[in-house]
């Protein structure tokens, strides 16, 4: 606990604190020579930022990769539980009503062209991820035999060249 003593100073009836002690002057400090800048080091997360997040882990990213495959099949299965529409909901008294049939059918098949193309992406983020876990971990996993690193590195090298390939034609 810090106390400050005061003195009473009879001027005026005011009181003021006491003067402080001397201020004594330093001594001049030598001058150094400029050390070269050392390199900065390799950025190292937080330990409370690796707590909660984690750090990279081979089955991590494996599974991030699987999952999204699947949500990406789910959405090519969008239309097929939707279903087409059907020429019978669309007659009344025995007349076809071609134009709103027409017109749904095409935003039926919009639809579906859609959801292919959404699926057909998250299908290839996927198998990028799961690629770039093999990739990642055959040269960062020193505790595989070699012919494991070098089994993840084909794998890996394979589904990239899947997933870029894709939708490539010769002809």
């Amino acid at each position: 606990m810090i106390v400050k003593y005061y003195r009473l100073i009879p001027q005026l009836g005011i009181m003021q604190p006491a003067p402080g002690p001397p201020v004594q002057a330093q001594n001049p400090q030598p001058i150094q020579p400029m050390q070269p800048m050392q390199p900065m080091a390799a950025y190292q997360p937080q330990p409370k930022f690796l707590d909660k997040y984690g750090t990279y882990s081979f089955s991590k990213w494996l599974m991030i990769g699987i999952v999204i495959i699947v949500i990406g099949a789910m959405f090519a299965q969008v239309t097929d539980l939707v279903g087409a529409p059907n020429p019978a909901d669309y007659e009344r008294d025995g007349v076809l009503d071609a134009s709103k049939y027409a017109e749904d059918q095409f935003s039926h098949e919009k639809l579906g062209t859609s959801l292919d193309a959404l699926s057909s992406m998250l299908q290839s983020v996927g198998m990028g991820l799961i690629a770039y876990a093999l990739l990642r971990e055959a040269n960062q996993g020193d505790a595989h035999h070699t012919a494991v690193r070098v089994t993840a590195v084909i794998t890996g090298v394979l589904l990239v060249g899947n997933v870029a390939a894709a939708n490539l034609s010769i002809l």
